[in-house]
């Protein structure tokens, strides 16, 4: 049995065609209009914006990776912190207007690990002071964007938003792209566990997609190296007392600054990338500037630093 409504459509077809006919004549039809008896809207595309691997960047446990182009060579270095503390990991409040501090959560170290406990980053927070103040805390369910008027944005939904010079983009579960005033592109990687260990916590990596809009000044755990040289150089191990095939060590020259360091392979941006770099041992000690203490935030927005580089807290 033909429905009413589909009857009526063949019809309605038949006379169109009846009138190509007429037109035409009994030769070659040309193509009649298609009969549809539903068409829906097309369905949109999950966002998910073209992602580029930036080497610069803090991830897992938190394991540091610079990369230095101009020298062609990348260094890696681990800092060990204490749950709630929080990072300075780029600060450009003064220049730029752009801060970012990361805040540490704790879990236990693995039975079979040298560490007593692993840090990750649950959190992380980006101040932009220029054109106009913005606040944006990203955590791996969220991201709160706090310019006047507030949004949020659930990151399980992939979404794109801009204003003032400031976009934010959320690829569903995966990672959140901050771009600064088109110069400045940060990228932050969600880790999510289904069904996590006990020494495993949902958290955040962080990478710097584009430096370019960041000044000379910028200083923090990661912005103290960008648009720096650096070289390397071997020693031997003991100059004063030298022995028949003693190797020598290897340093690291930067900021005025000279390190031991060892090679190394470490996997990055979901272990889909494998950097070959040079280790600096004892929480990157001799190679950052100051100590550990000197990159502690009182408060996520905290835009001060101790290098004499910030002039306000953020606030």
């Amino acid at each position: 049995m033909e429905w009413p409504e589909t009857r009526h459509l063949s019809q309605r077809c038949c006379r169109v065609k009846s009138v190509y006919r007429q037109i035409v004549g009994v030769g070659r039809l040309p193509r009649a209009p298609r009969c549809r008896r539903h068409q829906g809207p097309a369905l949109k595309k999950p966002y998910s914006p073209r992602i580029k691997v930036s080497k610069t960047s803090v991830d897992g446990d938190p394991h540091f990776v610079v990369d230095f182009p101009l020298s062609k060579l990348t260094v890696c270095f681990n800092i060990d912190g204490q749950p709630g503390d929080i990072l300075r990991l780029v600060s450009d409040h003064t220049d730029s207007g752009v801060t970012v501090n990361g805040e540490l959560i704790g879990a236990p170290a693995p039975p079979s690990g040298h560490k007593k406990q692993r840090t990750y980053f649950r959190t992380i927070t980006i101040l932009v002071n220029k054109p106009k103040r913005s606040y944006l805390e990203i955590t791996p369910n969220r991201v709160i964007w706090d310019g006047g008027d507030r949004l949020v944005l659930p990151c399980n939904q992939s979404t794109a938003v801009g204003s003032r010079g400031l976009e934010v983009s959320v690829s569903a579960n995966a990672n959140v792209t901050v771009t600064v005033r088109s110069t400045i592109a940060f990228v932050i990687l969600i880790h999510l566990y289904k069904k996590p260990a006990p020494y495993q916590r949902n958290h955040l990596g962080f990478y710097i997609s584009n430096s370019e809009g960041l000044s000379g000044n910028c200083h923090g755990l990661l912005g103290q190296f960008l648009n720096k040289d650096a070289s390397l150089t071997e020693e031997p191990t003991h100059p004063a007392f030298p022995k028949a095939g003693e190797q020598s060590e290897t340093f690291l020259k930067v900021k005025g600054h000279q390190v031991p360091v060892v090679w190394k392979q470490r996997k990055i941006y979901n272990g889909e990338e494998q950097v070959d770099c040079w280790f600096a041992r004892n929480s990157a000690a001799k190679l950052i500037d100051g100590e550990y203490k000197d990159y502690l935030a009182t408060h996520p927005f905290d835009s001060e630093t101790s290098f004499g580089l910030g002039l306000s807290r953020g606030l």
